[in-house]
């Protein structure tokens, strides 16, 4: 047995209210769950060594804070180090903006139309006095810069607001990161479904050629499911390629399993081998690099094959 420390850095604040996960990396089975103390410390004595996985968990957030691969080493205590993102828990309040003291300008545009209305008596021909025009002058000027000052305080016609610009894109991160997750999850769902297809199809081939799964023979095709089962949660280009690596092997096999029937014409035909030869040439199709393209694939196959995720798992 051994012992495992793991530090959890990025945001004390939310230490306290945090719980960790400690899985199975293939049945995805809990092994043990264990809170960390508020400095982020956390210690699971007495554990089996070997390869798990680590979910990090918040009650305010519907999915893991974090989640990575580790392993508990099989001499001497384990210790892992992890760094959650700050920004998962952001919620920053509109920022108060205080009202902009308009009566300074105010009082300035009140005293130079008061200073304007002596000079509006003049008559035609009345000579205009370097007073007067220094005194228009100067009422011009602080008009001017009265307007100026004006144009600092207030927000005139398509100016945007600081305050609400910062937590609109505060919002939009939040919600983009929201969207990347749910899609992830739905990408990661849809694959299980396509591995029960998978399955059923392989299982129904087998007892079409009275082949007992559990036979040698039959875990030559039931292991290679199995093995793509495993990788689920793999990124995008990782899965496409498993899920190709295993329609190809598989075609493999199912060519072997058609020479051994080729006496008889009605097998090559039947529906259990058309059904899977099918799926296989559709999985060999699949080069998605995200997961909304994988959705997209995962569409046509749903189109092509027919049935919905619910029939699927009645079978």
């Amino acid at each position: 047995m051994s012992d495992l420390t793991m530090s959890i850095l990025g945001f004390p604040a939310v230490n306290r209210d945090l719980s960790v996960q400690l899985l199975d990396p293939v049945s995805q089975n809990v092994v043990r769950t264990v809170t960390p103390f508020l400095d982020g410390t956390v210690r699971v004595p007495n554990i089996d060594p070997g390869a798990y996985e680590i979910n990090v968990l918040h009650p305010n957030l519907p999915t893991p804070v974090l989640r990575r691969p580790i392993r508990v080493l099989p001499v001497g205590p384990t210790s892992v180090t992890v760094l959650i993102d700050p920004s998962r828990f952001r919620d920053t309040p509109i920022e108060d903006i205080p009202d902009a003291n308009l009566t300074p300008v105010a009082d300035m545009s009140k005293s130079v139309a008061e200073t304007m209305t002596a000079l509006g008596t003049k008559v035609a021909g009345e000579v205009i006095k370097s007073q007067d025009w220094n005194t228009l002058v100067g009422g011009v000027r602080d008009l001017a810069n009265t307007t100026g000052e004006l144009t600092q305080l207030v927000s005139p016609i398509g100016h945007d607001h600081p305050e609400l610009v910062a937590k609109i894109n505060e919002m939009q991160t939040n919600f983009q990161t929201l969207l990347d997750t749910l899609t992830q999850a739905l990408a990661e769902l849809q694959r299980q479904i396509q591995a029960l297809r998978l399955q059923k199809q392989v299982f129904d081939l087998l007892d079409h050629a009275s082949i007992d799964p559990n036979s040698a023979q039959g875990k030559e095709f039931t292991g290679l499911v199995d093995t793509l089962t495993t990788k689920v949660t793999d990124s995008p280009i990782s899965f496409s390629r498993s899920t190709r690596d295993t329609a190809v092997q598989l075609s493999t096999k199912l060519e072997t399993l058609l020479d051994a029937h080729a006496t008889d014409p009605t097998f090559a035909n039947s529906d259990p081998v058309n059904q899977i030869s099918t799926s296989l040439d559709l999985l060999k199709t699949n080069r998605a690099t995200s997961y909304d393209a994988e959705l997209s694939f995962n569409r046509k196959v749903d189109r092509t094959m027919g049935g919905s995720a619910i029939d699927i798992l009645k079978r």
